[in-house]
């Protein structure tokens, strides 16, 4: 365990604050993708990560099937996360809400929801629920080691 002066200790504790700030979007940007339905790809491919908007132009029409989905940052740089900004994980596709919700499927998919490794209808919930657990159990963590 490292020994930390008095006068370093506010700037040690934000320092871990914001790692789990950034290790938490970070995750729930995976997790989403992860879960997200699967025809051609482009929804999984538009979710974008802003800081302090939720902006940004969704991935153009084609077939991005099999492509990895990393994360995108709108309005500032990936891995700088700060304290005091908020953060959204959004989809601007025009259908990303009705699908991930389960209210509007496309006409391809035949009237089923498509799932991918146990994705439901309103996952973005699920996974919202499963991220507060995530800071719980890492802030627990941090309390522990500092």
């Amino acid at each position: 365990m490292a020994t930390i002066k008095i006068g370093d200790i506010g700037n040690y504790c934000g320092q871990q604050v914001e790692q789990l700030l950034r290790a938490t979007v970070l995750e729930t940007d995976r997790r989403l993708k992860e879960r997200s339905p699967v025809d051609t790809g482009r929804l999984r491919m538009s979710w974008q990560i802003g800081e302090n908007a939720a902006t940004g132009t969704p991935k153009p029409e084609g077939n991005y099937k099999g492509n990895a989905a990393p994360p995108v940052a709108i309005n500032y740089q990936l891995g700088q996360e700060k304290i005091g900004n908020y953060y959204s994980i959004h989809n601007n596709l025009p259908y990303a809400e009705p699908v991930v919700m389960g209210t509007s499927l496309p006409p391809s998919w035949g009237g089923q929801y498509r799932t991918r490794q146990g994705t439901i209808p309103g996952y973005p919930d699920l996974v919202a629920k499963e991220m507060q657990s995530f800071i719980d159990a890492n802030w627990e963590r941090i309390k522990r080691q500092g």
